[in-house]
């Protein structure tokens, strides 16, 4: 799949301020874009009741054709990722990370290919590996982008809290 620059609508630019980019690519379906965007960020580790009341929550974000936007790269929000795409939900998938390289598994490219999914990344394409530092830029994104923010657990001290924190998200 071949990446091509979006610019956000307008909407979101106003969102997401002077601060960050206002130029992004993007494999999928940008209208996406348009619709409201629940945000789900979430701490690498969590308790496991945290992870199924949010998989729960999953279920009824797929069946209301909600469109999930995160970085899907803790386990939780993995499994979030996999359990919307499962049920033909629809989600914009944050890189931290450049795009050109991008391999999607196969949910993801039968998700790309119907329209229900976007990938986007604000990083450069010599940006190849995720680092803390662009973990947390693609983190600030995903706050910035969403009209609503989902946060199921977020470890005490963490560089997210401390995000949360500053934005005063908590």
């Amino acid at each position: 799949m071949k990446s091509a620059p979006v610019i956000l609508p307008n909407t979101l630019r106003e969102r997401i301020g002077d601060g960050m980019p206002a130029q992004f690519m993007a494999i999928g379906n940008t209208d996406l874009l348009h619709e409201p965007l629940l945000g789900l960020i979430a701490s690498r580790e969590c308790p496991g009741n945290v992870l199924l009341q949010t998989l729960e929550l999953a279920t009824l974000w797929a069946r209301a054709k909600q469109v999930v936007l995160s970085g899907f790269h803790s386990p939780l929000e993995q499994q979030v990722l996999r359990s919307v795409l499962r049920r033909k939900g629809r989600v914009i998938k944050v890189l931290a990370r450049g795009i050109t390289d991008y391999r999607p598994v196969a949910e993801e490219r039968e998700s790309l290919a119907d329209g229900r999914m976007l990938v986007i990344t604000a990083c450069p394409p010599e940006v190849r590996r995720t680092t803390r530092d662009a973990a947390l830029a693609r983190n600030q994104l995903v706050l910035a982008l969403a009209g609503e923010i989902v946060t199921p657990y977020v470890a005490d001290g963490s560089p997210l809290a401390e995000l949360l924190k500053a934005r005063g998200a908590t």
